[in-house]
């Protein structure tokens, strides 16, 4: 092979890879967090979710993407490992879309596409939206260019005899499925795999049954990028990414069975369609969307396997340390908000457990109490830093306005609760020292005080609950209202009992103290929780 081919092949691979990534980069904006948030809601029941896995896919053409956010929905709690099957599943099928567009004779028109996007994406004024289009149809123009040059370039590997023995070999199912394996694993995109095959196939150098088996390899070498990303997380998050596996080697197998019962290989050239891309995109297309009629029905054996595969349960202790944050989402900014979002919520519920420690049992000053209440403090200070330093880390990355300004929501709630957090341990100083110096508060005072409790919990619950957004922000707003009225009355009441000579001086200040803490506590738990919902 001349050098001037081997060029023109490396170039036209380059072209090809860049416009994919492009292209799916460019949907994956135009989508936003609108993507996220289908999969977050509408997977209720594991049909919707194959359902919602396949459209979500199909739209921002990324499998890895889609499995990549699953993992995290998971690791975060949004998602039971159950639920999140389906997607996998639907994810399959909405990768194959890829390969049915490159499929497609579009050549002679690939630079119309790539010089539309590019006016789209740098020219026209308006939305952001219409700028992420066309970065999508500026990458399918490169990606069809890549494509020609690599077509064009391939054509002397018709005479070479080595060549030409290597993909024999390939013939072998093992050998095949292992290439495909590698290939896909190396450069982590099925869809990619499967658009350079059918350029090989186009040019008359691999038949489609011998491509067959390296189909299947693409698939299961897909699997590595949700394994990658689940490093570091739960053990149901890495329970997601084994059935991801499971699923694909399964049905690998299954269909290996059949080539050896059914005359497949004989009859592949006629039932998959006209020009060998096409074949190879309708084969894909009937893997996937077979493995997926098989294996829906045994969904929960999946499960059940992944658990035997991932054994024991986590085991629950606050430290300083990220427990959502997987910096291996760094290159999906949604599947990162998604950790950040988690760990956040962490933060909220260790503010509340906090809360509770200190006013649960006003009087109780053991050590252990201290302890605790430190080091959950200590955590949420570690927390607001963590949390802080990704989000202005990985803000450039957000292209998308409506994400980025939620990761900016989120560098707010996070400052909000370090601040909440220092509050109640002032709270519990206060009343510490009191009860250190054998001081104590009236019957009065106790009682104002688990009334604001019950008061601040029940922001706690509406943003825990289940109304829509705009009922959440009514129900937090009006608390807040109803909180500062409360602590009004208190402080009037506290007044009273001061002039009647009923309330000591030494309790009085650390009383009132107490309530400017409060009164901050439910000011900062209001403003997160406006921005949480």
């Amino acid at each position: 092979m001349e050098l001037s081919y081997l060029i023109g092949l490396l170039g036209g691979l380059v072209l090809f890879l860049y416009g994919m990534n492009l292209m799916s980069q460019g949907l994956e904006l135009a989508a936003g967090n609108k993507m996220q948030k289908i999969i977050e809601r509408f997977t209720s029941n594991r049909l919707s979710g194959v359902l919602i896995g396949t459209i979500v896919t199909a739209v921002i053409q990324s499998s890895s993407a889609t499995t990549v956010m699953v993992v995290g929905f998971v690791n975060a709690n949004l998602m039971t490992l159950g639920q999140a099957v389906g997607v996998i599943m639907g994810a399959n099928i909405g990768t194959t879309v890829t390969g049915q567009l490159v499929a497609l004779d579009i050549v002679k028109i690939a630079p119309l596409f790539a010089f539309a996007g590019f006016i789209m994406a740098n020219f026209v004024k308006g939305k952001q939206r219409v700028k992420f289009i066309g970065t999508a149809l500026l990458g399918l123009g490169i990606l069809f260019m890549g494509m020609n040059i690599m077509s064009d370039s391939m054509k002397p590997l018709r005479e070479s005899q080595v060549f030409i023995d290597l993909i024999t070999k390939l013939h072998n199912p093992i050998l095949g499925i292992l290439a495909g394996v590698t290939i896909t694993g190396i450069i982590q995109s099925s869809s990619a795999s499967i658009g350079i095959l059918q350029i090989i196939a186009n040019q008359g150098l691999i038949t489609v049954a011998g491509s067959m088996y390296i189909v299947c390899g693409f698939n299961i070498g897909t699997c590595v990028t949700s394994l990658l990303s689940s490093i570091g997380t739960s053990k149901n998050a890495k329970r997601t990414a084994t059935v991801h596996i499971l699923f694909n080697v399964i049905g690998t197998l299954i269909f290996l069975i059949l080539t050896l019962i059914l005359p497949i290989t004989q009859n592949v050239d006629k039932i998959m369609g006209a020009s060998p891309a096409a074949k190879i995109a309708n084969m894909h297309t009937f893997f996937n969307v077979g493995s997926t009629i098989l294996l829906f029905p045994f969904a929960n054996s999946l499960v059940k396997l992944s658990s035997k595969i991932i054994t024991g349960e986590d085991k629950f202790r606050e430290s300083k340390a990220l427990k959502y944050i997987n910096l291996a989402h760094k290159k999906s900014p949604i599947a990162l908000f998604t950790d950040v979002r988690a760990e956040t919520l962490r933060m909220l519920g260790l503010t509340e457990k906090n809360l509770d420690l200190v006013m649960n049992d006003f009087y109780k000053i053991d050590d252990e109490t201290r302890e605790e209440l430190y080091d959950n403090e200590d955590v949420i200070n570690y927390l607001n830093d963590a949390i802080s330093s990704t989000i202005i880390e990985n803000l450039p990355l957000a292209k998308d306005p409506d994400l980025s300004e939620k990761y900016t929501d989120y560098l707010r709630i996070s400052r909000d609760l370090e601040r909440m957090g220092d509050h109640i341990k002032n709270f519990y100083e206060e009343y510490y020292l009191i009860a250190k110096e054998d001081g104590s508060f009236s019957i009065e005072c106790t009682q104002e005080i688990d009334k604001i409790h019950t008061a601040l919990h029940q922001i706690y619950e509406t943003i825990q609950g289940n109304e829509t957004q705009a009922d959440k922000i009514y129900f937090i707003q009006k608390a807040y209202k109803d909180n500062i009225r409360l602590n009004e009355s208190i402080r009037s009441a506290h007044l009273e009992r001061m002039k009647s000579g009923a309330c000591m001086l030494n309790t009085s200040v650390s009383y009132e103290k107490m309530l400017i803490a409060l009164e901050r506590i439910n000011s900062y738990l209001t403003n997160a929780g406006k921005l949480l919902v």
